[in-house]
């Protein structure tokens, strides 16, 4: 097994135990297809080995996508994506929707892919700092990143540093500092 670095985010469903199992069902199947049309008009490649599904949410490696097309196009497409879909939902089907994105060496194997950046995107979605501020700013969407990869995407100047916010992300093992925003 060689590492290979990628790029890769996670998704998931704000409060989504919370609901009865049809809205879940619904709400999921929602999720799916507005990463999966975001991803299609961004140019993301999307493929279901290199995907997991996590009930509430989907772990997606996105390979050589270039940073530049995660944090432009990506974004505005599932943001957009997300809006759509609550001007037409009724209020037990409304979203809450969390995208993490990092970079690092990943390692794959038969089973799928390991490596600190997936872990890290999965602690970035469930910081309760991240959760907190989106829940209180009420947002259908909001994007964290990284501090690593923040300081990639900073260089090449693809975010606006002055809607970014620095929080803390302590969950589980993850004592990091991460960026995040509302677009």
């Amino acid at each position: 097994m060689k590492p290979r670095y990628r790029t890769c985010f996670a998704v998931d469903i704000s409060r989504f135990t919370g609901r009865d199992a049809v809205h879940q069902a619904q709400v999921r199947t929602a999720m799916h297809e507005m990463v999966k049309a975001a991803s299609d008009a961004a140019n993301v490649p999307w493929r279901s080995q290199k995907n997991i599904d996590r009930g509430d949410g989907v772990l997606v490696v996105t390979g050589r996508v270039g940073v530049e097309v995660l944090f432009r196009d990506f974004i505005a497409k599932l943001g957009g994506a997300v809006r759509g879909y609550n001007m037409l939902a009724s209020p037990a089907e409304k979203i809450q929707l969390r995208l993490a994105l990092d970079a690092g060496h990943l390692l794959k194997d038969a089973e799928g892919f390991s490596g600190i950046a997936l872990n890290r995107a999965c602690r970035m979605l469930d910081a309760p700092e991240f959760k907190a501020r989106m829940t209180a700013r009420k947002a259908e969407f909001a994007v964290i990143t990284s501090n690593e990869l923040h300081e990639v995407v900073r260089g090449y100047r693809l975010l606006d540093d002055t809607q970014l916010e620095k929080i803390p992300v302590d969950v589980k093992e993850t004592h990091t500092d991460a960026w995040m925003w509302i677009p």
